[in-house]
């Protein structure tokens, strides 16, 4: 296993802060110069710590005012039926996360839409259309307090 030190970590908090930061800007926030930072970032990029940056978007502002969880059964649980149903999942764009689960249901999706409408044709068209769909239970979110895909590191 790689193994990160204290100022790999002040690194990876500023990246996970913003991640519009210049390896400069970084470098300045944890006390180095601009090249032992850079090797370190890109050590990490290297070692998979690092899987890539990202830009937050503010889903209302652009017309996506629900966010909905589905619970998904299958109706088998060999390993082809689950990655056949998952590679399926992932091409749905509504989708943002497919998660398999251990429990009552198999996988758990994070589903945005622009509202109810939208989601009752993706369920239509597109959810339980999926290969291997036995049930299907909804949760609509109704507010998000915390979103965050920042490690407390």
């Amino acid at each position: 296993m790689f193994t990160i030190d204290e100022t790999d970590r002040r690194i990876l908090r500023a990246m996970q802060l913003d991640g519009t930061l210049t390896v400069s800007d970084i470098a300045e926030r944890v006390g180095l110069s601009q090249s032992p930072c850079s090797r370190r970032i890109s050590r990490m990029t290297e070692e998979g710590i690092i899987l890539g940056k990202t830009v937050r978007l503010d889903r209302k502002k652009l017309g996506f005012d629900a966010v909905v969880l589905a619970r998904i059964k299958l109706t088998e649980h060999g390993r082809q039926s689950l990655s056949v149903f998952q590679d399926a999942a992932l091409t749905i764009p509504e989708v943002q996360v497919v998660q398999l689960m251990l429990g009552e249901f198999d996988f758990n999706l994070r589903v945005v839409v622009r509202d109810m409408d939208h989601f009752q044709t993706l369920l239509r068209d597109k959810l339980v259309m999926l290969p291997g769909v036995r049930e299907i239970q909804s949760t609509v979110l109704l507010e998000e307090m915390k979103y965050t895909t920042a490690l407390p590191l």
